[in-house]
């Protein structure tokens, strides 16, 4: 499986999912990498028997309708995927057992459909909601393999992503709340930029991500990139959001370090309602850039961390700010605290989590079950 191929996937999701704008496109090409002969993204309310289909390949122009007013109560993949983690991946349905086990299923969804056999991806799954990729093959042929399987593994955090900021964005909408309010609560790195790539504003984590490892360096407020081409594309994109063009655009930034590359989504900012900007003597227009690495950006919940590892919500805040990449320093001087109480918090988290540095912790909590597998 061609890792070209796969970058270009990440790409998709972010232009084409940002906003939820266009979700067919990349399930086409999805089915096209791993060779699945129609899918489906999936929003599920159980408990009040909300379905909904999000984008769909590869199935019969009436079947969301159909699917979103009477056919979802049949679904199999979803009940059975709900009672198991986000970022799971399995191989859910085989027809010859759905036959039996799941009649109703069956009769109403895999037979007229000729789907034989579904993997799934768990890409949300809360008390409000779930949102999960369904895959498929048909009758005559085989189950999705270990290899295909592990493609959804690595596109389920980008997945995530974009259901993040959905759901934050869409908060905010609802409360008539400005963006700034949000900026601490992403696990993004963020910059408000101009076609100059001069940078108007910068937060804690894209400062710590904008450094030479990974081929970003800002200096005297102007962004540079190690490779030239970089530089260009960046630009190009940048540019075609300011002029509304699009309405977001993503890359791969490369670097000479032959490390895993960052992620950026650039977006309009709306500038008027952004506070941070509002001193800026020539307000003009700005562009939004999401930056985030997988290996650096959890999206472990603050709940979750409190409920598995018995800490508090301040020690649960700091344990979460590490993993994103804030030094301590950092911390302690966003929540105007001293150094010392931030240590003394920090060996509480140590003990709880049972770890004994730093870097177990942050490696702890990024490979956890409970939070997002690379």
């Amino acid at each position: 499986m061609k890792e070209n191929s796969i970058l270009d996937l990440v790409d998709m999701i972010y232009e084409r999912g940002f906003e939820h704008r266009d979700w067919d496109s990349v399930l086409e090409k999805l089915c096209e990498t791993i060779k699945a002969k129609s899918a489906g993204l999936f929003f599920i309310k159980f408990k009040k028997n909300v379905y909904r289909v999000l984008g769909s390949y590869g199935v019969p122009s009436d079947f969301s309708p159909e699917y979103q007013e009477k056919l979802g109560v049949y679904d199999a993949t979803g009940t059975i995927m709900k009672a198991l983690p986000e970022g799971t991946v399995l191989g859910a349905i085989d027809h010859k057992t759905s036959k039996f086990d799941h009649p109703d299923f069956y009769q109403n969804l895999l037979l007229p459909n000729n789907v034989g056999y579904i993997s799934a991806l768990n890409i949300c799954n809360n008390t409000e909601y779930f949102v999960g990729i369904g895959i498929h093959r048909g009758m005559d042929q085989e189950q999705f393999n270990d290899n295909e399987l592990k493609v959804l593994s690595r596109l389920y955090p980008h997945f995530r992503r974009v259901f993040d900021f959905s759901d934050i964005l869409e908060k905010l909408y609802e409360k008539e709340e400005v963006l700034s309010s949000a900026l601490a609560k992403v696990p993004l790195g963020l910059i408000a930029i101009d076609a100059d790539l001069k940078v108007h504003f910068i937060n804690d984590l894209a400062t710590s991500l904008a450094n030479s490892v990974f081929g970003l360096h800002i200096k005297d407020k102007q962004l540079f990139t190690d490779k030239v081409s970089s530089k260009k594309n960046l630009k190009s994109k940048i540019q075609n959001v300011l002029d509304g063009q699009i309405s977001a655009t993503s890359l791969q930034l490369e670097n000479n370090n032959n490390v895993t590359p960052l992620s950026i989504t650039i977006t309009n900012s709306r500038v008027h309602d952004l506070d941070i900007l509002k001193n800026e003597h020539q307000i003009s227009n700005f562009a939004l850039m999401y930056i985030s690495h997988p290996d650096l950006c959890s999206h472990m919940s603050l709940e979750v961390l409190k409920e598995v590892y018995n800490l508090t919500t301040s020690e649960a805040q700091l344990a979460l700010a590490l993993t994103n990449g804030l030094s301590l320093q950092k911390y302690a001087d966003s929540k105007s605290a001293s150094i010392q109480t931030v240590r003394s918090q920090l060996k509480n988290v140590f003990n709880k989590v049972q770890v004994n540095s730093q870097t177990d912790l942050v490696r702890t909590l990024i490979m956890s079950s409970f939070n997002i597998i690379s």
